[in-house]
């Protein structure tokens, strides 16, 4: 992109408060913090923490749509989904020809001196709305995994519980 190249900035849509309210009143952390009496409660905030990491990748996904629009779809970068072996979902920055990926290849792009004032502040946009979405999704998917693992763990102890129960009753 040339210094003299005319550039109109995007209109900041993706992330608005509108875009988290629902986020907000389904993320409380009251149902959390309290005692569970069972996997079941457990399962449900499993369940509950897989749908907000399903909508904060709608999220994700509207960031990576407004950063493929001119003129960032100009550049040689590109902001992407990757989804992880672990089964969350992260942006991440790309070059054009996919070659290298990570932080340093933004990092190169907005130290570009011919780039007009307007893409940096919107690339660096990006970047923080990356930067909030990751660490959200990080934290959402490890509650998930955290609650996965404890409704297993307390099932196990039920079960247990259930079997040392009817070993009692039939012995005595």
């Amino acid at each position: 992109m040339s210094p003299m190249t005319p550039v109109q900035p995007l209109p900041r849509e993706a992330l608005t408060p509108d875009a988290y309210r629902q986020l907000e009143h389904a993320a409380s952390l009251k149902g959390l913090l309290k005692p569970f009496k069972g996997k079941g409660e457990l399962e449900h905030l499993a369940q509950m923490a897989r749908e907000i990491e399903a909508q904060l990748c709608h999220l994700m996904e509207a960031v990576v749509q407004q950063a493929g629009q001119p003129p960032y779809s100009l550049l040689n970068i590109r902001l992407v989904l990757q989804n992880t072996s672990a089964g969350s979902t992260f942006l991440r920055w790309r070059t054009r020809d996919f070659a290298r990926m990570g932080v340093a290849v933004w990092e190169r792009q907005i130290s570009n001196q011919a780039l007009p004032q307007i893409v940096r502040e919107g690339l660096h946009r990006f970047e923080c709305e990356r930067i909030a979405l990751n660490l959200q999704m990080s934290v959402v998917h490890s509650l998930y995994r955290q609650a996965s693992t404890c409704a297993i763990k307390m099932a196990s102890a039920e079960r247990l519980l259930r079997q040392l129960t009817t070993a009692v009753e039939v012995s005595g």
